[in-house]
């Protein structure tokens, strides 16, 4: 009995060349955006509109997975907001650096999400020159809180507002302070 001589391999066009390097996402998932994909709403409705009461929960529910994040991931859960009332249209809270901390107000405008929410960080404002007057609240805002933002859309919840234009601004306003002695840390 001959044995059949053993045939060549098939080669496979989608092997790779080497191994996959496997990569250990913890150490890189707080610079990558991608991974706040549940920052975002499905539901686009303003606050008059008879679908807000969803947009609201969708709302709720991402400003609870941004403190988990906050408080579990970052170690660093530096705004605490609450809402004053059930349309989950103005918000309250604190905003901390340290020891310190700052009354806040965010207010979404009837023409959210078109537009980001309108913020108010009072003693912080003192500390900086980007301020404009907002004729429909009828307060100081600073600039970051204009009408037209590169990256906001409609599905962009008040949580992903926290996270890519509050914390930064904050952020700049403390070290500037630091930097100019007016703030111990």
């Amino acid at each position: 009995m001959t044995v059949p001589p053993p045939r060549p391999p098939i080669e496979d066009r989608y092997a790779r060349a080497r191994p996959r390097r496997i990569v250990d996402r913890f150490d890189t998932a707080r610079g990558e955006d991608d991974l706040f994909y549940f920052l975002l709403c499905a539901t686009t409705a303003s606050p008059p509109d008879e679908r807000w009461a969803l947009r609201a929960t969708e709302e709720r529910y991402a400003i609870d997975r941004y403190f988990e994040y906050l408080k579990f991931l970052e170690k660093n859960q530096w705004v605490e907001l609450e809402p004053t009332g059930a349309s989950l249209t103005r918000w309250r809270g604190w905003v901390r650096h340290g020891r310190h901390a700052w009354e806040m107000e965010i207010v979404l405008k009837d023409a959210y999400p078109t537009i980001p929410p309108a913020c108010r960080i009072p003693e912080l404002m003192h500390y900086t020159d980007r301020k404009v007057d907002d004729e429909a609240l009828g307060l100081r805002i600073c600039d970051m809180h204009m009408e037209k933002s590169y990256w906001w859309h409609e599905h962009c919840s008040l949580a992903l507002y926290l996270k890519r234009e509050v914390s930064y601004w904050v952020q700049s306003v403390v070290k500037d302070m630091q930097d100019k002695g007016w703030l111990k840390v």
